[in-house]
């Protein structure tokens, strides 16, 4: 019983709507905080699908820094954040509600 507590726990902690429950009672987040997220959740993907279009990333999104991504919109509840990985040049979008949840991950397409 305990070891399935811990690993609840465990769990909780590590997704991204786990951390988000840090953010949800402390009101509306700002850019900085959409960045931190953003660089957090990411990190996360490259161990874990968590069903966003995108799916498991893989080990070469490690290498991303917060300087990696850009507030690109500031919408209505909502920020839209770019994640572009600096060897590949790759880039994701991310939206996240002002409170902190993970709306949607995906890829953004080179024109």
């Amino acid at each position: 019983m305990k070891q399935l507590l811990r690993t609840l726990l465990f769990v909780i902690l590590i997704t991204p709507a786990g951390w988000v429950m840090a953010h949800s009672d402390h009101g509306m987040i700002n850019d900085e905080t959409a960045v931190q997220i953003t660089h957090k959740t990411v990190q996360q993907m490259t161990f874990k699908d968590f069903g966003y279009p995108v799916g498991k990333l893989d080990a070469s999104w490690k290498s991303v820094t917060p300087d990696d991504i850009e507030v690109v919109e500031v919408g209505d509840g909502f920020y839209v954040l770019r994640i572009t990985q600096s060897g590949t040049k790759q880039s994701l979008s991310m939206k996240i509600a002002f409170t902190g949840q993970v709306l949607e991950v995906s890829e953004v397409v080179a024109k």
